[in-house]
């Protein structure tokens, strides 16, 4: 009798499903299992809804109550300060993201290594890619419901309740919303699977993805400290943020960087978590 090892086998049938659909199959498999998880559920839900909530009752009372007295004005830059705003300067949306991928995201890799699924996942007939984007599709339909929707319905209640000239002079927002709300659910969901594929725990997934979040800005401050310059920003994970927010929606912001070294960093880092989960997802696949 031959003797066969314990590893999974490549599907060698034939699929009719349409090859582009098969990341959805492992995206909804994942949206509910987290679903079923009251904690996911409480804590991915409740404060970006009041959040939503927050914006929109201030967009309401900017324009249906003359005489408020409020500290901002709606334009470009109140579009930008809701999709990505530093807990120093406001309310903190990059903590909420930062809550939606960690308890959205840190396990979805990490389990799988933890169970072996990856090698379960890769024995059928699904890529890498496939599996990529099917786990980055979760972090991005979670963070997407902070950022991008919300954001193109904000405009729309604005420019309903306001007058055309506000749509005339603002017509080109929702493009910005939609690039912005992209680049930042890309590096931040990337991000986290990064830190979700080097370990089999989401616990350390959670402590490497904490460790960039919020120790970047930590290091940005203690250079700028040091060198007296703002130039240092490229560091900072949340100042390439906001400078190229600032490109984007035409608003100031107290950096001397360009937008355009920005976005190398943005891209760089994009790049690289790809290529570490591009190594780290095909080091499982099972050969022919």
């Amino acid at each position: 009798m031959p003797i066969h090892t314990q590893d999974y086998r490549h599907w060698e049938g034939s699929l009719k499903p349409r090859n582009y659909t098969r990341w959805w199959i492992i995206a909804k498999a994942e949206l509910k299992l987290l679903a079923q998880r009251k904690i996911v559920r409480l804590i991915v839900a409740v404060p970006p809804v009041i959040y939503i909530i927050v914006h929109a009752i201030l967009i309401y009372i900017s324009n249906q109550v003359p005489d408020a007295l409020l500290w901002f004005e709606v334009d470009a830059e109140f579009f930008q300060q809701f999709l990505f705003r530093n807990p120093s300067t406001g309310p903190p949306s990059s903590f909420l993201i930062a809550l939606i991928a960690i308890f959205g995201g840190s396990g979805l890799i990490a389990t799988d290594l933890k169970n072996n699924a990856l090698a379960l996942y890769l024995s059928k007939p699904i890529s890498w890619i496939d599996y990529l984007i099917g786990k980055l599709a979760v972090i991005g339909i979670l963070i997407g419901c902070l950022t991008l929707v919300p954001g193109l319905l904000l405009f729309l209640e604005h420019a309903l309740l306001t007058d055309i000239a506000f749509l005339k002079e603002n017509y080109w927002v929702p493009l910005s919303i939609i690039i912005y709300s992209g680049v930042i659910t890309v590096s931040a969901g990337l991000l986290m699977l990064l830190f979700s594929s080097l370990t089999s725990n989401p616990r350390y997934a959670t402590i490497g993805f904490c460790a960039v979040w919020f120790g970047s800005p930590v290091i940005y401050e203690i250079l700028k400290e040091i060198t007296r310059t703002s130039r240092t920003a490229i560091v900072s994970i949340w100042a390439n943020y906001d400078i190229l927010g600032s490109a984007l929606f035409n608003a100031p912001h107290s950096h001397v960087v360009h937008w355009g070294w920005s976005l190398l960093v943005l891209l760089a880092l994009i790049a690289l978590c790809l290529f570490v989960l591009h190594r780290r997802i095909r080091a499982v696949e099972i050969v022919k």
